[in-house]
């Protein structure tokens, strides 16, 4: 029961991310129903894949990888497009990773007349996650649970200051239309299948319990979204002057939400919690893709978990990322704009991919298979290239302005 707890919170800490913060200002200007509507939908078929990624990766043994899965299932051409996505994605991922952190800690150090160099925040930020890595699944389960419990801790401070303040008319308010350009945002947002190899190894291939920790530990965020974006929306009107629309039409998007928030609510320490909130959900997301690039790693380049291994595994876990956010930050930033894309083609296309091969194809025995037809399967990856087209077109607009 212990691991099967530990299980759920690490899907949970890894799917919650910083940008959680902004989901409101996303999808509210949409109306309160259409952004609860996309949560639920964009849950349910995150959930499918996810389980349909289980069901693949049990065509395997334990511990196996995204890029083993890819070699046997899809052949070198899919190993080889799994290698460069998944590598160009996750390093991308954890550059951010990297620089949120540093960014809020030297904040708040400069807050109190402390100045420390960004450069030793960053390397003080990775040695931070990559230590209980290194110790194993005990050691990132204590970390793990400390972090989303003071995420948690500061998340409900946050909706506690703002709740009084919510008014039923902005929660009412009539739709403009439906949000699909918030598509792709909103299904990053439930990102966490990397993870699930290093579940079924640490669970012991259990897959009741790999089922449980994947349906209960992204519905845990679901819910914190539907309570965040309640509370939000019903405080910030969708239009007008201090509005949901206006928080990402300027720059530092966050500070901009405290502001609008403490300007509705009077409370000035709204800042400080979601400052907080932001650096424990970062961090939770970090250690969760830190672990599952940590494995990925191990079974694509078969490197054992020795001492040695592990730190050879640490380095190239840890080391590209933290030298691009240090030095080659524009080329981080391009690539963070195409993150979402990347999400999608690794976390909706290949898991279908995966499975139907495995199912239909190599026809292989194995010991799960998810309750689902062709027709679930091929609706998936309709919904994947929507989000897909979205996304492109999002870039689009975004380059030429």
């Amino acid at each position: 029961m212990k691991k099967l707890l530990s299980s759920i919170l690490m899907v949970t800490g890894t799917t919650i991310g910083g940008g959680m913060v902004l989901l409101p200002a996303v999808i509210g200007v949409y109306s309160y129903y259409s952004a609860i509507g996309i949560l639920i939908a964009v849950w349910l078929v995150n959930t499918m894949i996810a389980l349909i990624f289980l069901e693949a990766n049990c065509y395997l043994p334990a511990k196996t990888s995204l890029i083993s899965m890819s070699r046997r299932l899809l052949g070198r051409y899919g190993e080889w497009t799994a290698w460069i996505v998944c590598l160009v994605f996750l390093y991308t991922i954890m550059c951010a990773y990297t620089t949120g952190m540093t960014e809020i800690i030297s904040g708040f150090l400069e807050k109190n007349l402390l100045h420390v160099p960004s450069s030793y925040l960053s390397i003080l930020s990775v040695i931070t996650i990559s230590l209980p890595i290194y110790f194993g699944m005990t050691h990132i389960n204590v970390f793990n649970r400390f972090i989303v419990i003071s995420m948690f801790t500061a998340f409900f401070a946050l909706t506690f200051f703002i709740t009084p303040h919510i008014e039923i008319s902005n929660l009412l308010a009539a739709p403009i239309h439906l949000p699909t350009m918030a598509l792709p945002i909103v299904f990053t947002s439930f990102g966490f299948l990397i993870i699930i190899p290093s579940l079924r190894g640490y669970l012991n291939d259990n897959v009741k319990h790999l089922k449980i920790s994947i349906i209960v530990g992204s519905f845990i965020p679901l819910i914190i979204y539907m309570l965040w974006v309640t509370v939000v929306i019903g405080a910030i009107p969708a239009l007008g002057k201090d509005s949901l629309q206006t928080i990402l039409a300027q720059s530092e998007p966050v500070k901009n939400m405290a502001n609008v928030l403490i300007s509705h609510t009077g409370n000035l320490q709204i800042s400080f919690f979601i400052q907080i909130f932001i650096l424990f959900a970062i961090a939770s997301s970090f250690i969760g893709t830190s672990l599952g690039l940590y494995d990925f790693l191990a079974d694509g380049l078969n490197i054992s978990k020795s001492p040695i291994g592990k730190i050879k595994l640490l380095v190239l876990t840890f080391i590209p990322p933290l030298i691009i956010a240090l030095t080659q930050n524009h080329l981080f930033i391009t690539a963070l704009g195409f993150a979402g894309l990347m999400s999608t083609i690794l976390f909706g296309l290949y898991p279908v991919m995966l499975a139907w091969s495995g199912r239909y194809i190599h026809k292989l025995d194995t010991h799960y298979r998810v309750s689902a037809n062709r027709s679930i399967f091929l609706l998936i990856v309709i919904f994947s290239f929507a989000v897909i087209g979205i996304e492109l077109l999002s870039l689009k607009v975004n380059f030429f302005q």
